[in-house]
């Protein structure tokens, strides 16, 4: 590369950093161009703008009422609690170990203070996954401790 030729170069940049005018108004033909639009370019962009916005609120419509969960019956919803109605845990499910019996106690009042919540709020699907994961938990530690001894 020529050192000379990128001298003459950048000063010739350097040369550029002025402001230019344009050699012709340029605002007067875009106003004149605008105010030239037919009317009915106008009523098709509205009329576009507007589907637009009843497509995007029934979508929106759509989504939120697929959402909410389903009507559920109260039979359908209740699953049989594992703690006995006296508040006691079943006999052949509490394990032997100390520590797998603490936590086979602790998941049972938790089973139970679901079930009295899926009674209060049988609409509640959410809860059922909860109590259904309690019980899964409460059949792994009985597999735990049959599996220890």
């Amino acid at each position: 590369m020529n050192i000379d030729n990128e001298f003459a170069w950048r000063n010739q940049l350097r040369g550029l950093r002025g402001d230019v005018q344009p050699q012709r108004e340029l605002w007067t033909a875009i106003a004149a161009r605008i105010a030239v639009r037919p009317a009915t370019q106008r009523w098709r962009s509205g009329l576009g703008l507007a589907a637009a916005l009843v497509v995007a609120a029934g979508v929106g419509a759509l989504a939120w009422r697929t959402s909410s969960p389903p009507a559920v019956p109260l039979a359908a919803a209740t699953v049989p609690s594992p703690v006995a109605p006296e508040g006691v845990a079943l006999a052949w499910a509490i394990p032997e170990g100390s520590q797998l019996a603490v936590g086979a106690r602790d998941l049972d009042a938790a089973s139970a203070a679901l079930q009295q919540a899926i009674e209060r709020q049988p609409r509640a699907l959410f809860l059922v996954g909860l109590l259904n994961r309690t019980n899964d938990q409460r059949l792994r530690l009985l597999r735990q401790a049959q599996a220890a001894g």
